[in-house]
């Protein structure tokens, strides 16, 4: 079961700080969509947290271009569909006892970004048949699995007993399980053609290309919430 393990981590620092300060619970908007988030003070310089956030999808995965699939832009680009979800058990660091504060924790994620291109007519600047090839195919998945996670952020609440406050936070997360994936698809019947063989081994080329000069080792994560301390 997903998230799981981040779960019951929360659950153990509850039951084996039982008389310690309040929960707080609260809701945020993150990088990979919205989380729910719980928290509990422990001592006067540190706090626990674990946010579960939604599955999140943005955009259409199919379209109609004579342009080719531009994976390198994919970030700044406005084609394909985003897919996303996140959670995270997270220590904060609260140094001087005020707003401030350094986290280090873990997270699970999930960001991928898939496009099918309906109206092809190159790939890797050789020119394919439309007749041949049905559609061409990118994925890029950056990141699909537990993490950790370091960041600087801020809580006006932390030294508060109850009550409402805000929060912040900006840091960066490992990636795991970095992948991308390119591919021609050929009309039914054209499988074996000299033109669908032609388009698959130039998608072949182009997917080492982009395998060479695309892998993502660190992704940055934003937020900002906001919370209630009982």
């Amino acid at each position: 079961m997903k998230n799981k393990l981040l779960i019951i981590s929360f659950l153990v620092s509850f039951f084996y700080f039982p008389s310690l300060m309040a929960f707080e619970l609260g809701v945020g908007a993150r990088s990979m969509g919205q989380v729910v988030e719980v928290g509990k003070k422990l001592g006067n310089s540190f706090n626990v947290r674990i946010a579960v956030g939604s599955d999140y999808e943005s955009g259409e995965i199919e379209y109609s271009s004579s342009d080719e699939i531009e994976v390198e832009s994919v970030l700044s680009g406005d084609v394909g569909q985003w897919s996303a979800s996140h959670s995270s058990l997270l220590i904060d660091y609260h140094p001087w006892q005020g707003n401030f504060r350094l986290t280090l924790g873990l997270t699970d994620n999930s960001l991928k970004w898939s496009a099918k291109n309906n109206g092809a007519v190159t790939i890797g600047g050789n020119s394919i048949s439309q007749d041949v090839v049905d559609s061409v195919d990118a994925e890029v998945q950056f990141t699909d699995g537990m993490s950790p996670y370091i960041g600087l952020g801020w809580a006006s609440g932390f030294d508060k007993v109850k009550g409402f406050s805000f929060n912040g936070d900006i840091g960066l997360l490992a990636t795991s399980n970095f992948v991308v994936l390119f591919d021609a698809n050929c009309i039914d019947g054209q499988a074996i053609s000299a033109g669908c063989q032609e388009a698959k081994e130039d998608a072949k080329d182009e997917l080492k290309e982009l395998q060479a000069d695309e892998e993502i080792s660190l992704l940055p994560l934003v937020g900002l919430g906001v919370s209630y301390k009982f």
